[in-house]
């Protein structure tokens, strides 16, 4: 585990200085990449004829960069997450102990995981803006079996927003507990935009076509982590499925 941090103030010091405690090494900053280069693979053949396996390839090791920000922290490219959030207290723990967190362990335990912790005095600065695109498409409202064509988009120069505006079937109630998802699709869009806890997975699905109208629809979804998990179930609502603040990513 790596340590950057250029100044000592707040609670984050106190993560930074356990963490240092118990082996983390401070130094400058490199932006690491895993090898890539790749060993042999396949069948080695003897002088007398007789064919050998070849030795397994080793897994390439995992980088992850923690950035520490004035409002919170984020990981990699994450959402950003804030310090006093309950959800974050095992992780935050972890890094206490120079520990790598549970969600960034990976799935080939012979993988190695090197953490690097950073620290900014200053914001973390807002997600890149996208153009808005209106709802198209069938909506279904909440509560009810029927559906009804959503109005046809509009075009204009209008301000840009991180996200499609919510759809006519889609439908947020901000009495209600509600999240932020970001939402990365295939073509290299990222989208921020606010669920209810009670939306289902098929909610997702349903505002990723209706932000690509025409688009092909024989995708995945999966939450980033190590490892990724695939929503399989259609019907299994942002609580059940623990996406709240998480990053949700389209894969063909």
């Amino acid at each position: 585990m790596l340590v950057q941090d250029p100044s000592k103030k707040n609670d984050v010091d106190e993560i930074f200085n356990q963490a240092r405690q118990l082996g983390a090494v401070e130094g400058p900053l490199e932006h690491p990449r895993p090898s890539s280069s790749t060993s042999f693979t396949g069948t080695g053949r003897l002088l007398s004829g007789e064919t050998v396996p070849s030795a397994p390839q080793q897994p390439d090791s995992i980088i992850h960069n923690i950035v520490f920000w004035t409002n919170g922290f984020t990981v990699d490219d994450g959402p950003l997450r804030r310090l006093d959030d309950p959800e974050n207290a095992a992780f935050l723990e972890s890094i206490r102990k120079s520990e790598c967190p549970k969600e960034l362990e990976p799935a080939d335990r012979r993988s190695s995981v090197h953490v690097n912790l950073i620290k900014r005095d200053e914001k973390c600065p807002e997600p890149e803006k996208k153009r808005q695109v209106a709802f198209q498409g069938v909506g279904r409202t909440l509560g009810s079996s029927s559906t009804s064509a959503a109005p046809e988009p509009t075009t204009g120069s209008g301000p840009l927003n991180t996200a499609p505006n919510p759809s006519p079937g889609l439908v947020v109630d901000e009495s209600l507990p509600s999240t932020s998802i970001q939402l990365r699709l295939a073509d290299g869009t990222r989208m921020i935009t606010r669920f209810n806890l009670h939306h289902t997975v098929d909610d997702i699905r349903s505002f990723i076509n209706s932000s690509r109208p025409g688009g092909a629809t024989n995708y995945q979804l999966q939450i980033m982590g190590f490892p990724p998990k695939l929503l399989t179930d259609p019907t299994q609502t942002i609580e059940q499925a623990g996406l709240a603040n998480s990053v949700v990513i389209q894969k063909f």
